[in-house]
């Protein structure tokens, strides 16, 4: 089953925390991105629920834990994922991408080119919601607002 709207982060937070434990401030900034399209979800299984009914997946450009520290070795990383991902996204067949990162941008747009994907691509990207409350809150604006022009065109 194809996925409808793919959200694409740089990697998974740890083994501790992750989006679909509910944990990160990714999975918040989501959440609170949906609900501004949606309404308010009850709780968190409320959310992922209906997350998983529009078709709606997580997925890494890395998949293993990556050097946050380094950035010469965190683009390296970066970059010898791109196939990786291009081959996941031909799997996924999105309709449309949010990319949650600036700085991945670039190699998530090589692997969507490398994926020769036949449909037409709804595609847009954000900041993380990290490192500041700006960037947070643009994360959210920025979704929600994507949600809505995905919607009203589909």
């Amino acid at each position: 089953m194809a996925t409808e709207i793919l959200l694409i982060t740089e990697a998974k937070s740890s083994d501790t925390k992750s989006f679909y434990k509910c944990n990160t401030p990714l999975y918040r900034s989501v959440k609170s991105a949906f609900e501004m399209q949606f309404g308010n979800f009850e709780t968190d299984i409320d959310f992922l629920a209906f997350f998983e009914e529009i078709k709606c997946k997580i997925e890494y450009l890395v998949t293993e834990e990556i050097d946050r520290k380094d950035l010469t070795i965190r683009n390296k990383q970066r970059s010898e994922n791109v196939d990786s991902l291009s081959k996941r996204l031909r799997t996924h067949r999105p309709k449309c991408i949010i990319i949650i990162m600036k700085d991945i941008e670039k190699f998530v747009l090589m692997a969507i080119e490398r994926a020769k994907l036949s449909e037409v691509l709804f595609i847009k990207s954000v900041p993380f919601p990290a490192m500041s409350e700006r960037n947070r809150i643009n994360c959210e604006l920025g979704i929600a607002e994507i949600l809505k022009d995905y919607l009203a065109g589909h």
